[in-house]
C-alpha cells in the first residue's frame, strides 16, 4: 500500500505542482503585446441587489435596459471585490440572489472602427452564474 502510494505521488506530483506554478503565474490569462490590447475594467460600478420576494425583479422590469439607478437606489461597489463584505447593509451580508452591476465603458476608436477587430470580454470573477448585457440587451454568449 504505501509502495502504491509513493508511485502515485511520484507520477502525480510533478504534474500537480506544475498546474500550480501555471495557475500561479495566470496561465492563459491575457496579456499585452504587439498584436493584443487590454482594457482593465476595475474600479467603482454602480451595485444593486434584487431583494424582491422572487429574487427576479430586475429581469422582469428589465432592468438592464435604462442606466441601473432609475431602476431604484444603487450603491458603489469595487470591483473586484465581494458585496458580501463590502457594504454596512445587514441585507447583503448573506445575500444569494441576482445582483447587477453596470459600468460605462469607453472602448478605444480604433476597436470601434475596424469591424473586422475581434474583441473579448474576460470576466475574471464572476464565481457562480452571470449574464452580461451590452447596450441593453442581453448576451446570450456571455452567459457563463
Amino acid at each position: 500500500m504505501a509502495r502504491g502510494l509513493a508511485v502515485a505521488w511520484a507520477v502525480l506530483g510533478p504534474l500537480l505542482w506544475g498546474c500550480a506554478l501555471a495557475l500561479q503565474g495566470g496561465m492563459l490569462y491575457p496579456r499585452e503585446s504587439p498584436s493584443r490590447e487590454r482594457k482593465e475594467l476595475d474600479g467603482l460600478w454602480s451595485f444593486r441587489a434584487d431583494f424582491s420576494d422572487n429574487r427576479r425583479r430586475g429581469f422582469e422590469e428589465q432592468w438592464y435596459r435604462r442606466p441601473l439607478r432609475e431602476s431604484g437606489p444603487t450603491l458603489d461597489m469595487p470591483v473586484p471585490s465581494s458585496f458580501n463584505d463590502i457594504s454596512q447593509d445587514w441585507r447583503l451580508r448573506h445575500f444569494v440572489g441576482w445582483v447587477w452591476y453596470e459600468r460605462e465603458v469607453i472602448l478605444p476608436e480604433r476597436w470601434t472602427q475596424d469591424l473586422s477587430t475581434r474583441v473579448v470580454l474576460r470576466i475574471g470573477s464572476a464565481h457562480a452564474y452571470a449574464i452580461v448585457v451590452s447596450q441593453g440587451l442581453l448576451c446570450p454568449e456571455y452567459i457563463l
